[in-house]
C-alpha cells in the first residue's frame, strides 16, 4: 500500500556521478516513486524548474553549475514547491550550515547508506502537511529569535478555537498574523472575515456585524447578513476593535458567551460558530481606565493575547524583510534595482521605523519604482515617516555630505519624472496632496513640464 502511494510522489536526481545517480534511481523506484534523473546540471536546473517534484536530491559539486547556485536560483523562485536534499562528499558543517539558510531542507553526506537515503526522502515527503503550514508562516519574514517565538506561538494556537487579542502599534501586521492563525487553523478552508471597525459609522455598526431583516430600519429594504454570519464555520477578524462603541460592546460580550448573534430586527438570535480575532493599536487598559472599554469583554477577548512587537525592537528582521520587499517590487515593476548599497542597509538599519513593517514596504517599493540603477545608495532613500526622534544618517559616502532637504528634492523629482508630471498620480504616490507638491515644487524650483 505504501508503495502505491508513492507512485505519485515525485523525485528529481542532479548528481554527475553516474553510480551515485543509479544508485538512488534503483533504491527509490523499489520504494515506488517515479525518479527523474540527469547528470547535467543545467538539463538539471531547467527540469526543477518546471516544478513537477515533490522532491530533489542536488549534487553539490558538478562542472558548468554549482549545487549551491542551483539551490540558490530555485529558492529565488517562489512558486518552486519541491523540497531539497544536498548531497556532498564534502559534510563540513560550514556547508551543511549554509545549505539548510539557502533553504535546503536536508543534506546527505557521501558516502551513504541506503538506510540512509531513504530515511532522508521519507522524512522530507512525510511532513507535507507541516511545509504547507511553513508556507503560510513564511508570509511573517525573519528569522530573529522574537520572529521564531511569534511563529512558534501562532503554529501552537491555530490549533485551537480559542478567542485571540492581538495588540501592537500600527504597520506591525496585526491582520497578517490573524490571517496567518486562520489559514493553519482546522477553519482554513472557510471564510475569513476581517472587519475594520474604526471605518464602520456608529449608526451601521450593530447591523454590519449582527445583520438585520427587511424593515429592520429606514432604508433595510432587503435581509442581509452580518459580518458574523458570513464568517460562519470560519474565522472573523476585530481589527481596531477598541472604536466599537459600549453599547455594541455589550452585545458583542452576549454574542461571545453565547455563540448567538442578535440580528436587528428579528426577535430571535440566531446560531453561529465562528472563532474570533480582534485587533488594536491602543493601550486597552488604559481604555478600561477611562470608561471605554468593558474590562469583562477584554477577558472574553484576551484568552489568547498576542503582543506584536514594533520593528526597531526585532531590528534583526528589518534586512530580510527589505531584500523581500525588493525582491517582489522589483519583479513587479521590472525595476533594474538589483541590490542595496552597505550605506544603505546602515541606513536602514539605524532608522526608528515609527511605521513599522508598513513603512519599510512602502519604502522599498517607492525606491523600486523610482530608481534608475542597479544599487540602492543613500539618496535613492527617503522616509515619509520622519519625525523628531526617528531621524536615520543621510551621508553619501561619496559627496560627504546630502541634507534632508537635497533628498527630497530629488525624491519629488523622479516621481514627477516617472509619472510624466501627472500631478494627481505623482502625488497619491508620494502620500500627499496636490496643493502640498506643487508648493514644494514652488519651494524647491521644480519645474512643471507638459
Amino acid at each position: 500500500m505504501k508503495e502505491a502511494a508513492n507512485k505519485s510522489r515525485k523525485i528529481l536526481i542532479i548528481d554527475d556521478e553516474e553510480a551515485i545517480r543509479d544508485g538512488c534511481y534503483q533504491i527509490l523506484t523499489r520504494k515506488g516513486y517515479h525518479v527523474d534523473s540527469t547528470g547535467d546540471a543545467v538539463n538539471g536546473l531547467q527540469m526543477a524548474l518546471k516544478d513537477s517534484h515533490d522532491l530533489i536530491l542536488l549534487d553539490v559539486r558538478m562542472p558548468e553549475v554549482n549545487g549551491m547556485d542551483i539551490l540558490k536560483k530555485l529558492k529565488e523562485e517562489n512558486n518552486i514547491s519541491a523540497k531539497v536534499i544536498i548531497i556532498t562528499g564534502y559534510g563540513t558543517i560550514p556547508l551543511a550550515v549554509e545549505a539548510m539558510r539557502q533553504g535546503a531542507f536536508n543534506f546527505l553526506t557521501k558516502p551513504y547508506s541506503a538506510g540512509e537515503l531513504k530515511d532522508a526522502v521519507n522524512n522530507a515527503l512525510q511532513t507535507d502537511e507541516l511545509s504547507n503550514g511553513e508556507k503560510n508562516l513564511s508570509v511573517l519574514i525573519g528569522s530573529s529569535d522574537y520572529m521564531k517565538e511569534l511563529k512558534d506561538s501562532i503554529k501552537r494556537i491555530a490549533q485551537t478555537d480559542s478567542t485571540v487579542l492581538i495588540t501592537g502599534v500600527s504597520g506591525t501586521g496585526k491582520e497578517l498574523v490573524a490571517l496567518t492563525i486562520h489559514q493553519l487553523s482546522k477553519r482554513a478552508d472557510r471564510p475569513f472575515i476581517p472587519v475594520d471597525c474604526s471605518s464602520l459609522a456608529e449608526s451601521l455598526m450593530e447591523s454590519e456585524l449582527f445583520g438585520h431583516v427587511k424593515g429592520a430600519f429606514s432604508g433595510a429594504t432587503e435581509s442581509r447578513d452580518g459580518r458574523f454570519q458570513m464568517a460562519d464555520k470560519g474565522t472573523l477578524f476585530l481589527d481596531e476593535i477598541s472604536n466599537i462603541s459600549l453599547n455594541i460592546q455589550a452585545k458583542l460580550l452576549r454574542v461571545i458567551q453565547e455563540q448567538e448573534v442578535p440580528r436587528v430586527g428579528k426577535s430571535s438570535p440566531e446560531k453561529v460558530d465562528v472563532r474570533l480575532i480582534a485587533a488594536t493599536n491602543r493601550d486597552i487598559r488604559a481604555e478600561i481606565e477611562a470608561g471605554k472599554f468593558r474590562e469583562d469583554l477584554f477577558y472574553r477577548l484576551s484568552v489568547v493575547p498576542f503582543n506584536i512587537k514594533p520593528l526597531r525592537e526585532h531590528k534583526a528582521d528589518i534586512l530580510p524583510i527589505a531584500q523581500h520587499y525588493l525582491d517582489l517590487y522589483t519583479k513587479k515593476y521590472k525595476s533594474k534595482v538589483r541590490c542595496l548599497s552597505e550605506e544603505a542597509k546602515k541606513s536602514l538599519m539605524s532608522y526608528k521605523w515609527p511605521g513599522n513593517v508598513r513603512e519599510l514596504k512602502n519604502t522599498i517599493e517607492r525606491l523600486c519604482v523610482l530608481s534608475d540603477h542597479e544599487t540602492v545608495n543613500l539618496s535613492d532613500i527617503f522616509y515619509y515617516g520622519q519625525g523628531e526622534g526617528a531621524k536615520a544618517p543621510v551621508v553619501d559616502s561619496s559627496s560627504g555630505r546630502v541634507t534632508l532637504v537635497d533628498v527630497e528634492k530629488e525624491h519629488i523629482e523622479k516621481a514627477l519624472s516617472h509619472f510624466h508630471f501627472q500631478i494627481n498620480k505623482t502625488a497619491k504616490f508620494l502620500g500627499i496632496d496636490r496643493k502640498t507638491l506643487r508648493i514644494k515644487m514652488r519651494n524647491y524650483g521644480i519645474k512643471t513640464e507638459q
